[in-house]
């Protein structure tokens, strides 16, 4: 395949490509610290080509040093609120670990780069493998393309990208906290049950004998309640993207 480039189309690719890279940046999955940077520019680029024939370009006065940046910045908003499913997943498992006391254990994790407890990386792998299954990674694609319509090069900053970017965060993050707050409701019964036991018997050490039945129940409810959690990631990946795309890219 051959393009013939002039000096317009070289501008028009470049700029494109500009939004490409924020997109690939900061979007779930690809924009994961563990991908090579090589990697995502070449991801980036090669969107960028099969893209930019069919991106929308507004004729105007902007030069380009003004609208690469811009590009750029459309780009990394558009990846951000893409990736708020994500991280409202890991705030339901933060809640949970919260609530099963796991907080005091917290480590430093290498897959998220910061302090996790012991089962927030299976929140991060079960978000992730839902996002595959759910084929999200070729929604990114869509949500790309789709952008350039909604949002043409050249264009300007978009006046309705940073309030449906922060309806989105807010709602994402809410949704994420009442996926979690049944089960951490239970868990916080159970506790509710331990102090009551250790109220009735106080030679019971609620130290050593608390702790141990909350994981237990803890761990015993959360695999009960694993179809749910999926169900609700789910619902909340599907939101962040209608809420992204306006319902143009299916779920």
């Amino acid at each position: 395949m051959t393009f013939a480039i002039n000096g317009g189309q070289a501008t028009l690719l470049f700029l494109v490509m500009m939004r490409c890279v924020g997109v690939v940046s900061t979007a779930p999955i690809f924009g994961h610290h563990a991908i090579p940077k090589l990697v995502k520019v070449g991801l980036a680029a090669t969107l960028a080509i099969a893209l930019a024939r069919t991106a929308g370009a507004t004729a105007g006065t902007m030069s380009l040093i003004m609208a690469a940046p811009l590009e750029l910045v459309i780009g990394l908003s558009i990846g951000f609120i893409l990736a708020m499913g994500f991280q409202a997943v890991e705030l339901c498992g933060r809640v949970i670990s919260l609530q099963l006391g796991l907080s005091i254990g917290s480590v430093f994790s290498p897959t998220q780069e910061e302090g996790a407890t012991a089962i927030d990386p299976f929140f991060s792998i079960l978000a992730g493998l839902l996002f595959l299954a759910l084929g999200l990674h070729l929604a990114i694609v869509e949500t790309i393309a789709h952008s350039f319509t909604a949002y043409p090069v050249g264009g300007g900053w978009p006046a309705d990208l940073p309030l449906t970017g922060a309806r989105t965060i807010a709602l994402s993050l809410e949704l994420g906290a009442r996926v979690a707050l049944p089960i951490a409701l239970v868990l916080l019964l159970v506790e509710l049950a331990v102090a009551l036991l250790a109220r009735a018997i106080p030679q019971i050490n609620v130290f050593i004998f608390g702790l141990p039945l909350k994981m237990m129940a803890g761990i015993a409810i959360l695999a009960m309640a694993m179809p749910t959690l999926v169900t609700g990631a789910a619902s909340l990946f599907r939101f962040v993207f209608d809420a992204a795309t306006g319902g143009s890219v299916r779920t």
